[in-house]
């Protein structure tokens, strides 16, 4: 798209978005602020403060640092979740981190509720959205901890609408003729997965992973060395009774 000049130097436009542009020592840099001027006057009279005090670091850094760098550096030191940004690289990839705003998260939002899930093909629900959101949030804080990015492009407020608000009560629960029903009507192998499902809680994916070594029929208990909130460099885990 075409650059907008603006009657403000150092401050241009393209499509809806205002960019910044300033010097760190030598080199010419810019930055994507929003959709209005006055933030985009702010910032660069935020970056000239922090050229004259010579705090332009962490601003060089987001500069040169694309978001795929980000990710790499998180799965070296940050954390095993690769889970939560599994569809982000394909929105951001490429992006500097100077050059993501509030904006492009509400792109990537709707982008991923649009999007059917892989395995079944079935609709990306609201709370599978909040939770990618939260882990990429998660990833631009320990970009922000490891000084590769000033501030993190997410609103400070929980009223800014990026999250889907979700419904909260009580969950439905079988009851205990509900379930001699469906036991009854089960065949033989299946009935013990039923039954060890609705006494333990366990999810899908944590029953039918289950191993006999895992398994203490004596004391009565289930360990579970990785699950899906859970994971235990220990090899300890959580233990279900």
């Amino acid at each position: 798209m075409e650059r907008e000049k603006t009657k403000h130097k150092g401050i241009y436009k393209v499509g809806d978005t205002y960019y910044v542009t300033y010097y760190v020592g030598s080199k010419k840099y810019e930055k994507a602020v929003g959709s209005k001027l006055s933030n985009a006057l702010k910032e660069k009279m935020e970056r000239e403060r922090k050229g004259r005090r010579g705090t332009y670091d962490v601003l060089e850094r987001q500069e040169k640092t694309s978001f795929k760098q980000l990710v790499d550096l998180y799965e070296k030191e940050g954390g095993r979740k690769k889970y939560i940004l599994q569809f982000v690289s394909a929105y951001l990839g490429e992006k500097k981190l100077s050059q993501i705003t509030k904006r492009d998260l509400f792109k990537f939002r709707d982008a991923l509720k649009a999007r059917p899930k892989q395995r079944g093909k079935k609709e990306v629900t609201d709370s599978n959205v909040n939770r990618a959101l939260a882990g990429l949030r998660r990833l631009f804080n320990f970009a922000v901890s490891r000084e590769y990015l000033e501030e993190s492009p997410f609103p400070k407020t929980s009223k800014s609408g990026l999250f889907y608000s979700e419904q909260r009560g009580l969950r439905n629960f079988f009851t205990e003729e509900q379930m001699e029903k469906i036991t009854e009507a089960s065949p033989d192998w299946l009935k013990p997965m039923i039954l060890t499902a609705y006494y333990t809680g366990l999810r899908e994916g944590e029953l039918v992973g289950l191993r006999w070594d895992l398994i203490d029929l004596k004391n009565g208990i289930i360990s579970l060395p990785s699950t899906k909130t859970l994971k235990d460099p220990t090899g300890i885990g959580q233990r279900v009774v």
